[in-house]
């Protein structure tokens, strides 16, 4: 992103028609904000998704940011100051979002929203063309598919007798609790290390 002043990149996609996943993060940094996002299901990432507009947060822990604590401090932990979120859109089929960000506040200036509104919307399309392809969206991003944690989801409902949105909650109940991420835990229920009906 050197046409940009932001220092961390991450693509995910949100839910309907596709999956819920990091389709590619510039490091490790854009990798623990994007998984934060995904396990909690909230931050500036659903936001945009659901209103089809950016999100500009020009100083993570300004009071606009109080919804998310985790967020917060997972940027802070990161020096990340600065997040904005753009959705991708191919018509009208939301297909995700593409996060930038930046160590210094208020990085982008309104020439560079634009911008990243463009790049947004390129790398939308050709997500979607991947898709109508048949190709995994993540395929050659290196992105880290997060197939696991629907693979657990149907675990923990066919222990628990429960729907799928309240087997959700459960893993991530877990996961807060024990301070590991959502991917974390996933794995350890597919591979049988936690088992909810004991």
């Amino acid at each position: 992103m050197t046409m940009l002043p932001v220092h961390h990149v991450g693509v995910s996609t949100l839910g309907p028609p596709f999956d819920v996943e990091t389709i590619c993060t510039s490091d490790f940094a854009a990798a623990a904000l994007e998984e934060i996002q995904l396990d909690s299901g909230v931050g500036p990432c659903w936001v945009a998704r659901s209103s089809r507009a950016p999100v500009l947060l020009h100083d993570v822990q300004e009071a606009s940011a109080l919804d998310w604590p985790m967020l917060r401090a997972v940027a802070g932990n990161h020096g990340v100051r600065s997040l904005y979120a753009f959705p991708m859109t191919v018509g009208e089929v939301e297909v995700g979002v593409v996060d930038l960000y930046a160590d210094d506040l208020g990085a982008l200036k309104q020439r560079d929203v634009a911008l990243a509104s463009a790049m947004a919307d390129a790398a939308a399309l050709r997500i979607f063309e991947r898709v109508l392809a048949g190709e995994d969206a993540s395929a050659g991003f290196g992105g880290s598919s997060r197939r696991v944690v629907h693979q657990a989801t149907g675990m923990v409902c066919a222990q628990l007798r429960v729907n799928p949105d309240d087997a959700l909650v459960v893993i991530r109940a877990h996961a807060f609790a024990s301070g590991r991420s959502v991917v974390q835990i996933a794995e350890s229920i597919v591979g049988r290390e936690i088992d909810f009906t004991v």
